[in-house]
């Protein structure tokens, strides 16, 4: 009879218990419903919390993105808390690289974030589909803005706890950023938004620091390691860790035990200095990192203006002092400096009037065929497509011949600076980038010839007086201890109005 009270007890308890909680019927399909003044459009995204629909303004005209918890979720307290806890954070956040909140709805059909509609690329997603790794000098610009946001919710006391590629969103012109998803930041000192506690792990793997995965409480040093992680997978196209091929407890001991591997064996043209940026973002010891975004943008920013700061010394540290007269008699000074001036005019004009000849002739006749200025030459504006077609057909000619060479020396002369496309590669430069794939690429290739099959050899010129060769190729090679083998490959080589090569591929 005791325990049959006490089982009715129970039951009544938390019959109690249910009553007080609100009531979530959530509807399933959220198509042409509106919340707020917003009408849902379409789904645009799905995760394991909720989804994300693409909703208008009735009034406004404006689009907005609409988190909605998923249904199943809304009557659990702790994810129900979490949810509120975006919407609080958010609420604290104004800054153009992190995505706004416009407001927050809980109703008895669910709960709902109206947020700002970003368009343009998840992170990773630009880096896999559009851009490859990022070349360093638009790394300054985009990972700028990136420490820029965090440096602002840092400085409003909330760490995101979640930084990795996907919660990072890229404009469509690729030149501007926003962060998302604040769904588990917590706000330091307010441990009323803390949801979770020493012992547990809350973001994503891969990401996370080693303070993260060891459940220990977490400062904004986190956020600058998994920031570190970011600028690695930015710069090399890949994460520093193969989720396919190593379990989670492998991912856990490589974050706290083993430093990152070096981002050049990823990709061959990330530099020193970038790598020394990695390396103290990620350091095991958040005491090593740096001490904040405003620090970390400022050693990132340095990087970029070393070069000129140095130019700018060179230029005036080393200027000579006005030189004084030597004669004290104020008159015979007068006159001194009066001839001096009328002699000097004189071998002035006179040098400059030869140097302007010589230089129209240089830039108009270019007789020593200087690459730079054959755009600009008469005779090279009065040859015709068939002068053209012998002259770059010679020119792919000797490049493959300097290939064979195995020196980089004697290839660099035919290419730009900036090459829009290198085999597939995109936006390379030459040095380190396309150096440093000869370098890789000959360890393996001792040796190599190529067979060029001219009477395949096309030639064309576009509008902007650049020139296209097309041409069937069989090409040898051997590598080391192995025979040589060929294959047969069709080739397109582009070159701008001074014959340097800025594109180039294999089909």
């Amino acid at each position: 009879m005791r325990l049959f009270l006490i089982f009715v007890l129970i039951k009544m308890s938390s019959k109690n218990v249910l009553e007080n909680e609100p009531k979530f019927t959530q509807l399933r399909n959220m198509i042409g419903q509106q919340i707020l003044n917003y009408q849902i459009i379409h789904k645009i995204g799905e995760g394991g919390m909720g989804s994300v629909y693409l909703a208008k303004h009735t009034q406004l005209d404006r689009k907005a993105a609409i988190k909605a918890l998923h249904p199943n979720l809304v009557n659990n307290l702790q994810i129900r808390e979490r949810f509120k806890n975006e919407a609080s954070t958010m609420a604290h956040l104004k800054h153009p690289n992190i995505v706004s909140l416009y407001d927050y709805m809980e109703s008895p059909q669910g709960l709902f974030l109206i947020i700002e509609f970003v368009e343009g690329h998840a992170l990773d997603d630009f880096i896999q589909k559009i851009s490859g790794p990022i070349a360093e000098d638009k790394i300054a610009l985009l990972f700028g803005k990136i420490l820029d946001g965090f440096a602002y919710a840092h400085d409003k006391g909330v760490i995101h706890r979640d930084i990795k590629p996907s919660n990072i969103m890229i404009s469509p012109d690729g030149q501007d950023v926003k962060i998302l998803d604040f769904g588990i930041a917590k706000l330091l000192g307010n441990n009323s938004k803390s949801l979770t506690k020493t012992g547990s792990r809350m973001g994503t793997v891969l990401y996370m620091s080693p303070e993260q995965v060891k459940g220990q409480e977490l400062d904004q040093r986190s956020d600058i390691y998994s920031l570190g992680v970011t600028l690695f997978q930015m710069l090399t196209g890949k994460c520093p860790y193969n989720e396919a091929n190593m379990t989670e407890y492998e991912v856990y001991e490589q974050i706290v035990k083993q430093e990152l591997p070096r981002a050049s064996t990823f990709y061959p043209g990330v530099s020193g200095r970038m790598q020394a940026l990695i390396d103290r973002a990620t350091a095991k010891d958040p005491a090593q990192r740096f001490a904040s975004c405003l620090e970390f943008r400022r050693a990132l920013d340095g990087m970029s203006q070393t070069q000129q700061n140095a130019a700018y010394l060179a230029d005036t540290r080393y200027a000579p002092p006005p030189s004084s007269l030597q004669n004290t008699n104020p008159l015979q000074a007068k006159t001194h400096k009066s001839k001096k001036r009328s002699g000097a005019w004189i071998y002035t004009l006179v040098i400059f009037l030869l140097l302007a000849a010589i230089g129209a002739v240089t830039v108009f006749l270019n007789p020593l065929d200087i690459p730079a200025l054959r755009s600009w030459s008469i005779a090279n504006q009065l040859k015709s497509d068939n002068d053209f077609k012998k002259e770059i057909k010679e020119r792919v000619q000797n490049f493959y011949t300097a290939i064979e060479s195995h020196d980089f020396g004697n290839i660099a002369p035919f290419y730009r600076e900036n090459i829009d496309n290198y085999f597939g590669n995109l936006n390379r430069n030459l040095s380190p980038d396309i150096r440093a794939s000869y370098k890789i690429y000959w360890e393996s290739y001792v040796a190599e010839r190529h067979e060029i099959d001219w009477e395949s050899y096309e030639y064309t010129h576009d509008e902007n007086g650049n020139h296209i060769a097309k041409f069937k190729m069989r090409y040898y090679f051997k590598m080391k201890d192995q025979e040589w083998k060929n294959l047969s490959v069709n080739t397109e080589a582009r070159f701008d109005s001074n014959l340097l090569i800025y594109y180039i591929n294999k089909y």
